[in-house]
């Protein structure tokens, strides 16, 4: 750490309580969770959500991140069933 007193981490990790922004915490293992920072220190973030205040190792966080919507591209008119494989019916065989 620098000697300016505060770091990148540290100075984003502060705006994100002071705003109450909701956030994404994606783990090292694929797991996303949601919330809002609550408070943290050197080895851990407090997460709070609907269920309860969940404290999370930083070593386990692979990226924090604003929530934000996302959009899926659109595939078209395409049936969930190919023709090849409906009935009469429209049914999978």
């Amino acid at each position: 750490m620098s000697g300016t007193g505060t770091d990148i981490q540290t100075g984003f990790l502060r705006t994100l309580i002071n705003e109450r922004k909701v956030v994404w915490i994606f783990l090292v293992n694929g797991i996303k969770l949601t919330g809002q920072l609550a408070s943290f220190d050197k080895y851990v973030i407090a997460l709070e959500s609907p269920t309860g205040i969940q404290t999370v190792f930083k070593s386990a966080v692979s990226t924090v991140c604003e929530a934000h919507a996302v959009e899926r591209p659109q595939t078209g008119a395409r049936p969930a069933i190919p023709p090849e494989r409906r009935t009469a019916r429209g049914r999978p065989r």
